[in-house]
């Protein structure tokens, strides 16, 4: 249970939307979110979505990674900042420096910390600076660009050339460097944090694994000469020969014995087609490839200077030449049981050959490799290895220096839009809650929030009493648009010039820019002007609708008559003869007699009107005037004037997924914070319109003041004229 808010004399509130907030000012204000119970804070649970700030700040919050920041995690996050600062510290709030000396130290944690702070430093080339910045935290090139003191357990031949900076205190050394570079090609690599190849601990166990395997192997022949170099420094050469032969030979004393069971072995083989023509070059070539190296001989010997297969001859002839083929020989002929022995004598040193380890090591000499066992150079890997390892533990804490550094930044301002919405009512700056700003019909709309469901938004946001607009964004290049949906909260002014599918443009908080259409909108009453000038336009639309509907019946009806007439084809009566002359009955004295009675009866009409006129009260007229205006308005303005009232901030925000606990209202002043017309440059103005350049000359201005002057005054003559008789 948290302490009850009456036991903690040192926390302060202030009033916002008419309910209660905690006042968050500097880091001793930030022990009070610790205690003040969660039903006094603003919002008890928000999604990320909704906040307009540094992702991964959120995502450290959120320790849970659902998507939404809980009452239960920003304590959490509160109370694990307060116990990495130092006490007595008075960290920079709000800026992206994190002090070094603010980190408490007294913690395995801050200890942690503080060291993770120092290789950063380090790694960055500035060991003494007193502080680190966020971007500097961030900065993984330079921080991990030291491929030797990175933690990986990775060394590269950079280590030793220069290449990155030397933390261990070992000079350069191209030697070591020049054996990464040979443990790299004989044994493989892998990459360390910094992207480049190099070698780790088991890379190079198993080169010194192989290197020793392979000297083994190499230096077997010297340890045992008689059974692996049995014919000395020709061991090689021969066994080469010897094996490139092993076939074909063998091929030929398998025919030499086949001749007790198939004698036609030996005649001579046929030509290849019945007429005897040469046969083709490479079918002969085929053939010679499945005869014998010679013709076969039933005393299973094999004569170098009998007639050989042209495929081998060469080889056999060199072969038989070689001097180890001296005790094999009996002259120029070669028996089966020798040819076995000779087989025999070679088959250790062939095993040896392909008992090879590794063909790699190849590439280094054998005395170079034992050199490198021998003198330390590996040894000397293997401890920068380890020193790297080390760091390991102290880079463990960089994530969470990370985020020490972003609390910083970050958690005040988060606190104010979320235990406290100070923030969202300053006019100063801008809150995390407002994803930008929209500008349409000369105003800037600040209040605007990405939504997912429409429906579902525009079902709670009705019962905010708040204007809202729902505004399609989409920007990028042509096929490859990023679309989304915004609520923007219309809170002063007036929405007679907003409807469905007006256009306007958005500045999103990160600086990019979108075109803004209305999709839908809730219409309300966004000020007291609106809603006192509302029942006149509501009036005014109703006689417009109605005298449009009159005049469009009537033109259906005469245009209906009209076709029926044409189509009917209308009866044309025979013309009228024409009157006989006559005497004209009017002379001039009888039309000066009609045109005095004519003005006469003017005259009495115009004294009947003046007497009915003068019968009239003032106050009657201006009862009547009211009482029309009271009938046909007052109910609406009554509603706008509640409705203005009672918006409900709180209910725009539970909208988006908002848990708020208090509804706060929307006065005019805060709805001035949210939506305004900005104020003009000073900048020196034209008085006169752009029209009256286009318009014809006319009388002049004194003309018309006089003009003016002179209706007035007839006005006021007739007024006075009528009221006197009643005063």
């Amino acid at each position: 249970m948290t302490t009850s808010t009456s036991e903690t004399s040192d926390m302060m509130f202030r009033r916002i939307g008419g309910a209660p907030q905690l006042a968050l000012r500097n880091i001793d204000d930030l022990a009070c979110v610790l205690e003040l119970d969660e039903a006094l804070w603003a919002v008890t649970g928000i999604a990320i979505d909704a906040l307009r700030t540094d992702r991964q700040f959120l995502d450290f919050i959120d320790d849970d990674h659902n998507g939404v920041i809980r009452a239960d995690e920003v304590k959490r996050a509160v109370a694990w900042f307060l116990a990495n600062i130092r006490p007595g510290s008075t960290p920079a709030l709000g800026s992206p420096d994190l002090c070094i000396d603010s980190i408490n130290v007294s913690t395995p944690e801050g200890a942690a910390l503080r060291a993770a702070a120092n290789v950063v430093l380090r790694n960055l080339g500035i060991p003494d600076s007193p502080t680190l910045n966020l971007a500097q935290i961030r900065d993984d090139d330079g921080i991990l660009s030291n491929a030797c003191c990175n933690g990986d357990g990775v060394i590269t031949p950079g280590c030793f050339t220069g290449d990155c900076r030397d933390i261990a205190g070992v000079p350069e050394d191209p030697h070591l460097a020049e054996i990464v570079g040979h443990i790299m090609k004989i044994t493989g690599s892998c990459k360390d944090l910094t992207g480049e190849e190099g070698i780790n601990r088991e890379i190079l166990d198993s080169f010194c694994a192989g290197a020793e395997k392979y000297i083994a192997w190499y230096e077997a022949p010297a340890n045992q000469p008689e059974l692996l170099r049995p014919y000395a420094e020709e061991t090689a050469n021969f066994s080469a020969m010897v094996e490139k032969l092993q076939d074909p030979i063998d091929r030929y004393f398998l025919h030499c014995a086949a001749l007790e069971f198939l004698p036609e072995l030996s005649r001579p083989v046929p030509a290849n087609d019945e007429t005897g023509d040469a046969s083709p070059a490479a079918s002969v070539r085929d053939l010679l490839e499945k005869l014998p190296v010679a013709t076969p001989r039933p005393d299973r010997i094999l004569d170098f200077s009998a007639p050989l297969n042209p495929l081998y001859e060469t080889e056999l002839r060199t072969f038989a030449a070689h001097p180890a083929m001296a005790e094999f020989l009996s002259g120029n002929k070669l028996s089966e049981a020798m040819w076995h022995r000779l087989s025999a004598s070679l088959a250790a040193y062939r095993e040896w050959k392909n008992s090879e380890p590794d063909k790699a090591f190849e590439a280094v000499e054998t005395a170079t490799l034992k050199q490198w066992l021998a003198d330390g150079s590996l040894e000397e890997l293997r401890r920068r290895i380890e020193e790297d390892l080390t760091v390991a533990t102290e880079l463990t804490a960089y994530h969470s220096l990370l985020k020490l550094t972003l609390y910083q930044q970050y958690l005040l301002e988060f606190l104010n839009n979320y235990v406290s919405l100070s923030e969202l009512f300053n006019p100063r700056g801008s809150s995390m809650l407002q994803t930008g700003k929209l500008v349409m019909d000369g105003r800037h709309y600040t209040f605007a929030t990405p939504i997912r469901n429409l429906a579902e938004h525009k079902r709670i946001a009705t019962m905010s009493d708040i204007c809202v607009l729902y505004i399609e964004a989409t920007t990028g290049k042509t096929g490859n648009l990023k679309t989304m949906t915004l609520a923007v909260a219309v809170t002063s002014g007036n929405i007679r010039n907003l409807f469905i599918g007006k256009h306007g443009i958005f500045f999103a908080a990160d600086g990019s820019v979108w075109d803004a259409r209305i999709i839908d909108l809730i219409q309300q009453p966004v000020s007291i002007s609106e809603a006192l000038k509302m029942p006149f336009f509501r009036f005014g639309e109703f006689i417009a609708r109605q005298a449009d509907r009159f005049f469009s019946t009537k033109s259906t009806e005469v245009q209906k008559t009209l076709e029926k007439n044409i189509t009917t084809g209308a009866i044309i009566p025979p013309p009228v003869a024409a009157p006989k002359p006559q005497t004209p009955a009017v002379s001039g004295s009888m039309m000066l007699m009609g045109g005095g009675i004519g003005i006469a009866a003017i005259g009495s009409a115009v004294a009947f009107i003046i007497k009915s006129l003068q019968n009239i009260s003032v106050l009657n007229v201006l009862t009547i005037l009211f009482g029309i205006i009271l009938v046909f308005g007052g109910p609406m303005v009554v509603i706008s004037l509640v409705k203005l009232y009672r918006r409900n901030i709180s209910r725009f925000l539970e909208a988006n997924a908002c848990a708020v606990n208090r509804p706060m209202r929307l006065s005019r002043k805060m709805g001035k914070v949210f939506t305004f017309a900005p104020p003009l440059p000073r900048a020196g103005l034209i008085k006169e319109d752009l029209v009256d350049l286009f318009r014809k000359p006319g009388v002049s201005k004194g003309v018309r003041f006089f003009q003016i002057v002179f209706l007035l005054l007839a006005v006021a003559a007739a007024a006075l004229c009528w009221l006197l008789p009643v005063l």
